[in-house]
């Protein structure tokens, strides 16, 4: 008998809408029938077998939802949840008082992880202030305030470093590096001096001073585009807090953290977290802060589940109040309901019982069923993110972010500290290659040795940024690839040039890098014997459409997915009015990448993708069925992604590759994709 589609809307009528109970009841019933479901509220669409997905479309009563119903007794099952629907989930009784204060809140996943414990709510560290004028003859006794809280900030961050200074665990190491990295805003950077500038001009008090400053930082990383760059900003503010707190000389205070407790606070620091390393944290939750955050790096370290950016929580939760923390969709549910905490332990035992599979596949090579192997590389900042990558068995490293070297630093690493952190990182992986990326850094990702050389841009996401700078000043780009040319000697190095858009910018990059190996030669100077692979990252749509052009002039193309996604649906991600249309999934960059991956065949060279695509298993099976046959990602990624693989079959990942690429509309190919994936992951479960 042949499969049937049947499409309904329905109202939901029921007083409190698709709350947990209601949610319950309704895969109940879809988990009985043979027909597979979709609900779609708006541009969401979920599986109807999904309790948390049914959640999260948050259908409050008076809401439209759309039902699609797909099998042979499609009608009869169809009519079964409607029906349902219609007679409000048979809630004809009251519902307990604890449903009522059921709260749903949203903010930004950065560790993955499910916990549901008791919350511990963190003192705020926003310091009230006043502005207020001073007299002209009071300005160097404000100074001298401002010099003594400065002194006392650099003094605490030295006594925490000190405090760590011996241990040889590598998160503790990061903390480290981070604590410097504050030091470094305080000393290097302008900021103090600026408000100094502040205090004698405007004669105002150092504090007004300090938090000026703080909102002018705060305007110049929010234009920043890359997510990485965006979020060193909470450096920024922890400093100036810091700061703040000494000028008023108050201090704060760490509640003593029980065992197993959520820990939620309006922002949380590395160092904030040192104050409860005796303690086993459950969970984090922060009102402030970003993905790519210092914090949120040292809480997947310390693999602690944590959400970030969670609006007005702090309003609403209490001490030692009941939370469940849904650190895989963002999610902070409050006064949870018995069954979303059923729910909920469900699938803490379930990511137990995964994580125990995952940790089989750290030293098995990645294939298909039908035998394909899949090269699985990562995405890099640092070299101890290197050593940490090697323990999942990756076949290299697909993406060396080189700017991480440059951040925080008034003035610009010279060659040889360069050089000096390269060769760590090599050592680490062993002679697997090291792909580095260069200097891609501009009017749209600023950093402070490098401002000097920038004019202010209208658009920096479009202006002198990346190879655009690196041409403009070769001085910094000959520099850089010095270093990398000294490390070869070392390992097994690639370098890859960023936001290439034609031809001409890629064969006089190359002839700086032969200017460099020459100058390099006739010093005597050591580089390795063999031919360093130069590739391009395919960014823009006009790299992707000249992309065998641009094959057959290097050696490797890598597509980023993030970027080039943006640049063809002209979309900011961080601009919260548009951000929802961000979809990668998008017919044009799904051709765009299609059409990159066909040049590179064609030429006879290795394509990578080292986007956000290439960790997320909803678009593994569509990146293998283009042709895709190296990922680079996110090392909390690879685990799972190869898991993944392990269950594919390439013959069939085309034909659903080729079923998406000829689709004209777009949420038929979400469910196309959807549908796939649910089907994968069913049997790996």
């Amino acid at each position: 008998m042949q499969e049937k589609r049947l499409e309904k809307k329905i109202l939901i009528t029921n007083k409190l809408g698709l709350h947990a109970r209601a949610a319950a009841k309704f895969v109940e019933l879809t988990s009985k029938c043979k027909s597979k479901f979709l609900v779609k509220k708006g541009n969401n669409i979920v599986n109807g077998s999904s309790l948390l997905g049914l959640m999260t479309l948050a259908a409050s009563k008076g809401t439209e939802i759309k039902i699609q119903c797909f099998g042979e007794n499609s009608k009869n099952d169809l009519d079964k949840l409607i029906d349902l629907i219609t007679n409000n989930f048979g809630e004809e009784k009251p519902l307990s008082e604890n449903i009522y204060k059921e709260e749903i809140f949203r903010g930004i996943p950065v560790s993955f992880g499910f916990v549901i414990g008791n919350c511990l709510v963190m003192e705020g560290s926003d310091i009230s202030y006043s502005k207020y004028n001073i007299p002209i003859y009071g300005i160097k006794k404000e100074k001298k305030r401002l010099d003594i809280a400065v002194e006392k900030s650099i003094d605490d961050i030295s006594k925490i470093i000190e405090k760590i200074k011996g241990s040889r665990n590598d998160i503790y190491k990061e903390m480290k590096f981070m604590l410097e990295a504050n030091k470094s805003i305080i000393t290097s950077s302008s900021l103090v001096k600026d408000a100094k500038k502040r205090i004698e001009l405007d004669l105002v008090n150092a504090e007004y001073g300090i938090l000026e400053e703080l909102n002018k930082h705060a305007k110049i990383f929010k234009k920043i585009k890359d997510d990485y760059l965006k979020d060193r900003f909470d450096d920024v503010r922890d400093v100036c807090k810091r700061i703040l707190q000494n000028l008023q000389k108050k201090r704060k205070k760490y509640k003593r953290l029980k065992e197993n407790q959520i820990l939620v606070a309006s922002e949380i620091s590395p160092a904030d977290l040192l104050s409860y390393t005796k303690t086993k944290i459950s969970g984090l939750v922060s009102v402030l802060g970003g993905p790519e955050g210092h914090f949120a790096i040292v809480a997947r370290s310390l693999a602690i589940p944590t959400i970030v950016g969670v609006k007005n929580f702090l309003k609403k939760v209490k001490e030692n109040e009941k939370i469940i923390l849904d650190g895989e969709k963002g999610l902070i549910i409050k006064n949870p309901t018995i069954q979303t905490e059923k729910f909920y332990k469900k699938k803490i035992e379930n990511q137990k019982s995964e994580n125990k599979k995952l940790n089989y596949f750290k030293n098995v090579v990645p294939k298909t069923r039908d035998n394909v192997e899949i090269k699985i590389e990562a995405n890099i900042d640092n070299s101890n993110e290197a050593k940490e990558s090697m323990k999942t068995g990756i076949d290299g490293i697909g993406l060396y972010r080189s700017e991480y070297l440059f951040m925080n630093k008034k003035r610009m690493p010279s060659e040889n500290e360069q050089f000096d952190s390269l060769r760590k990182t090599l050592k680490y992986l062993k002679g697997k290659p090291l792909t580095i990326r260069t200097l891609d850094v501009g009017n749209d990702k600023k950093v402070p040795s490098i401002e000097k050389y920038l004019t202010k841009s209208p658009n920096p996401a479009l202006g002198l940024r990346a190879i655009r700078l690196t041409l403009a000043y070769p001085k910094i780009f000959k520099r850089q690839i010095s270093a990398i040319l000294r490390a070869s000697v070392y390992g097994n190095v690639r370098i890859m040039l960023p936001m290439v858009s034609n031809v001409s910018e890629l064969l006089e990059t190359k002839k700086l890098i032969q200017d460099v190996k020459d100058e390099l030669s006739i010093k005597k100077i050591k580089v390795s014997p063999k031919q360093i692979p130069v590739g391009v990252l395919i960014e823009t749509p006009a790299a992707a459409l000249i992309s065998e052009s641009i094959a057959r002039n290097c050696d490797f193309l890598a597509i980023g997915t993030n970027d080039l996604t943006m640049y063809t649906l002209a979309i900011d991600r961080g601009d919260e009015e548009v951000a929802k249309i961000y979809d990668p999934a998008h017919l044009s960059v799904l051709r765009l990448i299609k059409l990159s991956s066909e040049s590179a065949e064609k030429v006879g060279i290795p394509v990578s993708v080292c986007g956000e695509m290439a960790g997320d298993t909803m678009f593994t099976s569509l990146l293998l069925g283009m042709g895709i046959r190296r990922l680079s990602m996110s090392i909390s990624r690879i685990l799972k992604v190869k898991q993944f693989i392990y269950n594919l079959n390439c013959k069939e990942v085309k034909k659903i590759s080729d079923e998406i690429l000829a689709e004209d509309d777009s949420v038929r190919i979400n469910q196309i994709l959807k549908s796939y994936y649910n089907k994968i992951y069913s049997s790996i479960n």
